[in-house]
């Protein structure tokens, strides 16, 4: 039964303009909305992503709390390293997804990561969750590799189709 659907956030809700600013996130439809959906359904409704942007300085001033409430999520975590920091929470290790399951308080398994790409999947999957690859993003590049490893994966167009399918 999955209670917890984490998103991935760039590529995924939205595309990102250029990598190196949050400020360039455009999403792909209203996320509000689909959140909300999703909750008046009865799950919780999070965001983990990596943001090395912030590890790098060009993030400075952007605000992604206010971004994040701004959805109306439930739960949020920010890995604000980058790759050589070799931190624990940097997808595909699975330290933001069990901070947010723990803060939830929902089993691990119970929680579901929607991501772009096989980074995210395997965040799932280290710790017994659940996992579903988006189309968008770095996704239909990725959809090979993570097929070959996950075969029964769940793959989305966008995003928002995980109303309809849950």
């Amino acid at each position: 039964m999955i209670r917890c659907i984490l998103f991935d956030r760039d590529g995924t809700l939205g595309a990102l303009g250029d990598k190196r600013f949050p400020e360039t996130f455009s999403p792909f439809c209203d996320i509000q909305k689909i959140f909300k959906k999703l909750q008046n359904n009865g799950y919780r409704v999070g965001i983990i992503t990596n943001q090395s942007s912030i590890a790098r300085g060009t993030a400075v001033g952007y605000d992604f709390e206010k971004e994040f409430l701004s959805y109306g999520v439930n739960v949020w975590k920010i890995c604000p390293h980058d790759t050589p920091d070799q931190c624990d929470c940097r997808k595909p290790k699975s330290g933001l997804l069990i901070a947010a399951a723990k803060e939830l308080n929902i089993p691990l398994s119970e929680c579901l990561v929607v991501g772009d790409r096989l980074s995210d999947v395997q965040c799932a999957k280290n710790v017994g969750a659940q996992a579903a690859l988006v189309l968008t993003g770095y996704g239909e590049k990725e959809k090979i590799e993570v097929l070959q490893r996950y075969p029964d994966l769940l793959i989305l167009r966008r995003f928002d189709e995980i109303v309809n399918v849950l």
